[in-house]
């Protein structure tokens, strides 16, 4: 008997730019679990960052490309195209109201964003909307003890079909690693004249060259 929902995942950030970091584990997460989609979602005024270097549309640009030859990835301009600051659980409410008969929504989070989970806002109005699937990054791990456990541990679960039993409130450790290569690091890498081709698809890279992007950071 197949499931009845359609799975949903839900990448966010600057994508500034976009690149294989975000892409691949992206991919795996949807073969590994069932993903139908995963939403890609480049944020315009990040509660937690300094103003992205390229321009929101460029950005907007980069990530429909890194989608566009994907069964998977789809890109998603909603927070872009919202004036507040781009805060997760505004767009989990809409896209739970979009079909919330026939969507389970599974959010992803690297362990490093995983740490400042609770103090995003609306943090517990978060878990009533989805899933979270956490990615491994190494040299994070989570604690044992102390208030960021306590406030985590009625959420956490080593039991994927908890997910899937229940439309929300559950966060999983997945065993997938973050790919080490970070948007910071490719800025930088562009404005000292060295190339990061490999670190992302080449109609991006090939993007950024012909506008001519970080070079002057």
């Amino acid at each position: 008997m197949s499931r009845r929902e359609e799975y949903i995942g839900i990448l966010g950030g600057s994508f500034d730019p976009i690149h294989f970091g975000h892409i691949k584990p992206c991919m795996e997460v949807a073969s590994r679990y069932g993903i139908d989609q995963v939403r890609l979602l480049p944020c315009k005024v990040s509660p937690f960052k300094q103003q992205t270097v390229a321009s929101d549309e460029q950005r907007w640009q980069m990530v429909k490309m890194a989608s566009s030859n994907s069964d998977v990835l789809e890109a998603d301009r909603r927070e872009l195209d919202r004036a507040e600051p781009s805060y997760s659980v505004l767009s989990l409410r809409e896209l739970a109201a979009e079909a919330p008969s026939k969507r389970k929504l599974f959010w992803l989070l690297g362990m490093d964003a995983l740490i400042g989970l609770p103090k995003w806002h609306l943090a517990a109005e978060i878990m009533q909307h989805c899933h979270v699937l956490v990615l491994r990054r190494r040299g994070y791990e989570l604690p044992l003890d102390g208030d960021l456990r306590t406030w985590l541990e009625p959420y956490l679960t080593d039991d994927f079909e908890a997910l899937e039993r229940s439309l929300s409130g559950h966060i999983y450790m997945t065993d997938i690693e973050m790919i080490d290569v970070s948007s910071t690091e490719i800025r930088e890498m562009i404005k000292n004249n060295e190339q990061p081709r490999f670190k992302m698809p080449g109609g991006i890279w090939n993007y950024i060259k012909r506008n001519q992007l970080y070079q002057n950071e």
